[in-house]
């Protein structure tokens, strides 16, 4: 079949110009199955300050929207006439609808990635675990192929306690390597009013409520330790939680040596990385299974010091591109900061050898054509599964 007649469905909680990992991996799959010819659509909830989108994306309100996740119930009409959908999950309100829409008209094809847990704590836990109890079978139960960035995730996560192996493909994201490539920022340094050679460390995450598990209170107490040495950190970022952590900052005694650089522009963010010497990416959960920023400093060409949690540590390789330490452990974060500051020679050997596994592992191209190798076997299916009732 000719590439402009498959119709294939994206379906997101999250998509640009929000800032996420899910969204913004989605929205590379998007773009680049776009290029090869492939009429891709893009179902996300409604963001009211995007006005401009292009007619593929198609922003849907809620009849209920909690954060990123909302009830679209319309999702089982508007997915009718595409051969494929390509689901990205945790979507709460989003992907029950495509699932019943599945297990009515099993001839449209489903790919499911997942891209992490959902991890909280109190009624928010709860309700977590409740949909993992009751509802998430369900849905796994229906999805002809599940998608995950690494092996290593998918054997600790959720997926473990359901009979799924057989469907489940590993999937790494990519990175753009001519974007996001080794140099020097010296400008935005000046900008920034960071004297030359003192160390920046930079942190790339979300500010809000919905990313609070990025860790930076657990960076903010290790450094606080760390006042005696040279450096001076970047915040790439914003959302609610923003004033909380520059306060933070400021009665750890830390104010005039943390810069809040708000979200950076598509432009400014490689420039960000390549004005850093250490990338930072101290996450507290399993809510983290990737690692979009640290394959972003890896392509730049620094090292980064992240948490030791299933997933992550397939792109921040111990000794090799990185160093690793266990995840909200405020001693251990600051012994390896430490570690990279004093030895700067171990911090470039680090650097230049994450450019290299990036550049090995990581393109784009290749891991589409992966891609394109998977919705070709689901869409070539002569006979689908048996679906439980």
């Amino acid at each position: 079949m000719d590439k402009a007649q498959i119709k294939i469905a994206h379906v997101v909680c999250t998509y640009p110009p929000y800032r996420g990992g899910m969204g913004n991996s989605a929205h590379e799959y998007v773009e680049r199955l776009r290029a090869r010819g492939y009429n891709v659509h893009v179902f996300t909830i409604q963001d009211k300050e995007v006005t401009d989108d292009p007619r593929y994306i198609h922003r849907i309100p809620g009849i209920i929207q909690i954060g990123n996740a909302g009830v679209l119930p319309s999702l089982f009409y508007r997915l009718a006439g595409f051969d494929l959908v390509h689901l990205h999950y945790p979507f709460f309100g989003g992907a029950e609808p495509v699932i019943v829409r599945k297990a009515m008209t099993q001839r449209q094809g489903l790919v499911m990635t997942y891209h992490m847990d959902n991890i909280g704590e109190g009624v928010k836990g709860a309700l977590f675990s409740a949909h993992r109890r009751l509802l998430f079978p369900w849905l796994v139960n229906r999805v002809d192929r599940i998608l995950v960035s690494s092996m290593d995730y998918a054997r600790h996560c959720a997926l473990t306690e359901l009979d799924v192996m057989d469907r489940i493909e590993e999937h790494p994201f990519g990175v753009d390597l001519d974007r996001f490539h080794p140099g020097q920022e010296v400008e935005l340094r000046a900008a920034h009013r960071i004297p030359m050679g003192v160390p920046v460390l930079l942190f790339v995450g979300g500010l809000d409520a919905a990313h609070v598990f990025k860790g930076l209170p657990v960076l903010l107490d290790a450094l606080a330790s760390l006042a005696g040495r040279d450096w001076h950190l970047v915040v790439v970022g914003d959302g609610a939680l923003k004033e909380t952590y520059r306060e933070k900052a400021r009665v750890a005694g830390l104010g005039d040596r943390v810069t809040f650089a708000l979200n950076a522009s598509v432009e400014d963010l490689p420039r960000s990385y390549r004005m850093a010497d250490i990338h930072l990416f101290p996450s507290t959960t399993r809510a983290e299974s990737f690692g979009l920023v640290a394959l972003e400093a890896a392509a730049s060409g620094i090292p980064s010091i992240a948490s030791d949690l299933p997933g992550v540590r397939t792109v921040v390789r111990d000794g090799d591109t990185g160093l690793l330490v266990p995840p909200g452990d405020v001693v251990a974060l600051k012994d390896a900061i430490m570690t990279l500051l004093e030895q700067p020679d171990l911090s470039k050997r680090l650097g230049l050898s994450a450019r290299v596994n990036a550049e090995s592992v990581y393109r784009w191209d290749p891991l589409i054509d992966r891609l394109e190798a998977t919705y070709d076997s689901v869409l070539g299916q002569q006979a689908k599964r048996s679906y439980p009732v």
